[in-house]
Parts: C-alpha cells; structure tokens; sequence
C-alpha cells in the first residue's frame, strides 16, 4: 500500500490561517548564516529560511497545484517530474517549521509579497547602518536543527487584525559539546519553555552591547568550552562549611577591567530576560537551587538555568587562569557547566 504524498487540507492554501504570510509579525536578516529570519506568531522560535530558497526578483510564476505537501523534498520531486507548459517559474506548498506553518518552495514578491517586501526593506536598514548584533538561535524550516547566528536588524510586519495563534510548540535541538576528555555527566532537565526563552524577542535592533555570544551559545547546548575531567579537590574547599552564603548584590565588579565588568552586568541582564535564577557574581561556589557551599573559590558568575548550575569566568586573550579556574570548579562540582569568556 502507498501512503498518499501531500495533502489537500485547504482548497487555498494562501487562506489557510498557517500560512506564512498570516503568520509573520516580522523579519531578520542574517549576517553570518546566510539567511533571513521570520518571526511568526505561536512560534517560540524565529525560523531560518535560507537565501537559496528566496528570490527577490521574481515577480511572475505559477503554483504547480494547489496541494499542500508535506515537506519540501517531497513538493520539489513532483516538480521536477511535472515541466511548465507556459514556460515560467513554479512553485509548490508544503508544510515547513516542523509543521507549522505552511510554505511556498520559493519566497518571492510572486509568492509572498508581504515578506518579500520586509526582506528587501531589512536589507535595505542592514546596508545603511551597523546596528550591534542580536545573537538568536535558529530553526529550520524542517525544524529538525538549531543553528546559531548574529543578526543585526529585525523590521516588523505592518499590524493587522488579531490572528489565531498556533499551539505548536517547536522541539529545540543542537549537539552536545565536544570533549577533550570523556566526562559524565548528569542530563539537564528537558524543558521546551526554558530552552525557547533564550531567544531574544522579536525586536527592533538599538545600539545596546549584545551578550556574550559563548553564553549565548551555552545555554542553547552548544557550550564552546569543553568539559574536563573533575580531579582532586582542593584542601581548603573540602573543609568549607556547606552554608550557603547570602546573596551579594549582582553589580560588584568582577576584577579590574573596565571591558569586562561591562560585559558581565550585559550578560546578567540578558540571563534575568531567560528566566535565570540565583545570580552570583564573584561569590564563593555553591551548587544548583543553594543546595550547598562546595568551595571557597569565587567564580565570576554563577547562576541556574534549566536545572544546571552554570560557572562563567571572564578572562583576556592573555590570560592563562581559565582552564585552572575551569578544573577547580568542575572538581567541586562534577554536574555544573562551566563556561570560559575572552574579553580583552
């Protein structure tokens, strides 16, 4: 038996509340990912829609039929296998996002007039001025990966009447990092909530400084610091009492350098809009949820997330303290995740 390849949910596709053009409520464009970035509503996460998959110039075409296939490979084989009559380009529907919207094979002005329009208009604000990075995870439009990229602009769609947001909720995905040294490691709590709120919101690009992108990167599973091994302890963090100590308030400098205690009250801000908890700043270790003291060393930020306790040290491109700052910790806690920041 052969299962039928494409769908005929709708008669229009174009009318179907899931399609693109009703969904979006604004759009990016990328500077490192080659691509552009449609925020759309009941979507938790920007989708990525690759430039090989525009074309701003193409103002005439035809839609092979009007069915709605199930993913993108599918929709191009059967137009590979049905040639134009009148010559011009076609197109086809299919589901993309992992489902959730409804998309054309090519975005275009014949297409999709309305994001064609924010894309040539975001384009238009990137090549005019530069704008500090917004750095945002990404989904494909098979949502099947998390990429990340820098993004400096975000133009929004011209507001219209209220529309029915989607109950999709988007599985995040991403690789874990790779180790010079096998560690084990107790999971992080799956939470598709936590990990969707490390995505900046939809807004327009300002000059604010951007957070750390390796924090960034982190936090979407993707740390950039290898792991290492827990090795001995320290005599003096075994005998520490196990009391937590109180909370210090987080705008304490972290060293002498002006750049990085700028960036580390950048970073806690952007951890305080995802839902972070129990931020420390340059305060003796403890565990996740203050369950205890584990040491008498004082890493340069320290906070919760999604179950885990995270460590950020924040070091120059001259400095060598960040891997000894790196194995002291993970001694004292096997389960936490440290994460090693260059800034000059």
């Amino acid at each position: 038996m052969q299962l039928p390849r494409l769908s005929t949910e709708a008669a229009h596709p174009r009318a179907h509340r899931d399609f693109v053009e009703h969904r979006v409520t604004a759009v990016g464009f990328g500077l490192t990912a080659g691509g552009y970035l449609l925020y759309c509503e009941g979507l938790p996460l920007p989708v990525l829609v690759p430039e090989s998959h525009v074309d701003l110039g193409l103002t005439s075409t035809e839609p092979l039929n009007p069915s709605i296939y199930p993913d993108r490979d599918t929709a191009l084989t059967d137009m590979a296998a049905s040639a134009s009559s009148s010559g011009h380009a076609r197109y086809a529907y299919y589901r993309g996002a992992g489902g959730a919207l409804i998309v054309p094979t090519l975005f275009s002005p014949a297409t999709t007039p309305r994001v064609a329009r924010l894309m040539l208009e975001v384009r238009e604000h990137l090549g005019e001025t530069v704008q500090s990075e917004l750095k945002v995870m990404l989904l494909t439009l098979t949502g099947t990966r998390v990429l990340q990229g820098v993004f400096s602009r975000v133009v929004r769609m011209d507001s219209g009447p209220a529309l029915r947001p989607s109950a999709r909720k988007e599985a995040l995905g991403g690789e874990a990092p790779t180790s010079r040294t096998p560690v084990t490691r107790a999971a992080a709590p799956a939470s598709d909530t936590a990990s969707a709120s490390a995505v900046p919101a939809p807004t327009t690009a300002t000059s604010a400084p951007a957070p750390s992108r390796g924090l960034v990167q982190a936090l979407a599973g993707n740390n950039p610091t290898p792991p290492v091994a827990p090795s001995s302890r320290l005599p003096q963090d075994v005998a520490s009492s196990p009391k937590v100590p109180r909370l210090r308030k987080p705008n304490r400098p972290i060293g002498p350098s002006p750049s990085q205690n700028a960036q580390l009250q950048v970073d806690i801000e952007y951890l305080d809009t995802i839902g972070a908890t129990n931020i420390r700043v340059n305060q003796q270790q403890i565990t996740a949820r203050n369950a205890q003291r584990v040491g008498v060393n004082r890493p340069d930020l320290q906070f919760d997330y999604n179950g885990r306790r995270y460590h950020v040290e924040y070091d120059t491109p001259a400095s060598s303290r960040g891997p000894g700052h790196q194995s002291r910790t993970t001694s004292n806690d096997p389960n936490a995740e440290i994460i090693l920041l260059i800034v000059p």
